[in-house]
């Protein structure tokens, strides 16, 4: 569930890959275990979405289409569909 609708991230918020810096949309979300999560600005860009946790652990979650990350930003809990949609079915890396 979204938090607070005027919430923003402060600075711009990129993920820099061999291919280029990849500006991201962040959605903070509402949960005792996720803080917000993100995916490419850019539609037609890389299919990534990025999570970063309360306890401050950060992971890119790989081969996640536009649609998925947002579907998982904006679900009832993103917490239930990131276990049930995302885990276990996208290679992820902890950057964090």
């Amino acid at each position: 569930m979204p938090l607070d609708y005027s919430w923003e991230p402060k600075g711009e918020h990129t993920i820099i890959t061999p291919e280029g810096p990849i500006p991201l949309n962040i959605r903070r979300i509402d949960s005792s275990n996720i803080e917000w999560i993100g995916w490419p600005k850019a539609k037609g860009s890389a299919d990534i979405m990025v999570v970063s946790f309360g306890d401050a652990s950060r992971y890119i979650y790989f081969g996640v289409t536009r649609q998925k990350a947002v579907a998982c930003a904006y679900a009832e809990s993103s917490g239930v569909y990131l276990n049930r949609e995302i885990k276990g079915k996208h290679g992820c890396l902890k950057v964090r």
